[in-house]
């Protein structure tokens, strides 16, 4: 039950994020919140990450939906099974990053990112962006140094 809710959790404060930052900065506009080192930059996302496919929004669509409804039924049937913490977590984490994402496709027709580090070519990004990143790095972790990382 507890990684429904971190499920459910991760796809509410995204939506927040995304509202605040909609609300509170206009498309590219830039509010350095670390120095000049992290700056809040509204930007409208038609692609997949890092905008590749923007322009067929759709197949993205047809992909995603499919991909987050495994992850969900995959976490369900995981759930039941004890222990396989850490995968459970990762997996909540990208189903709700995920799921984040496809909210604001479905509803938009983009999704609003709005952090970006000043780093050379650092693409702009939101917080479902970091939970998929940090779910797909706690699952390939587990894939490398545990026997059974996934029932």
């Amino acid at each position: 039950m507890i990684f429904l809710i971190l499920f459910i959790v991760i796809i509410i404060l995204d939506q927040w994020t995304k509202h605040l930052a909609e609300k509170n900065l206009k498309h590219g506009e830039s509010k350095p919140i670390l120095g000049n080192t992290v700056t809040l930059t509204l930007h409208k996302n038609k692609g997949a990450a890092l905008n590749l496919l923007e322009n067929h929004p759709k197949f993205i669509r047809i992909v995603t939906v499919p991909a987050i409804l495994f992850l969900i039924i995959y976490l369900l049937k995981m759930i039941k099974n004890k222990g396989f913490v850490l995968t459970k977590i990762a997996i909540a984490f990208i189903a709700g990053g995920g799921a984040g994402n496809l909210i604001d496709r479905i509803k938009k027709g983009y999704v609003v990112d709005f952090f970006h580090f000043n780093f050379k070519k650092c693409p702009i990004f939101n917080l479902s962006d970091i939970f998929i990143i940090l779910g797909t790095i706690l699952l390939q972790f587990l894939f490398l140094f545990k026997k059974t990382p996934i029932d």
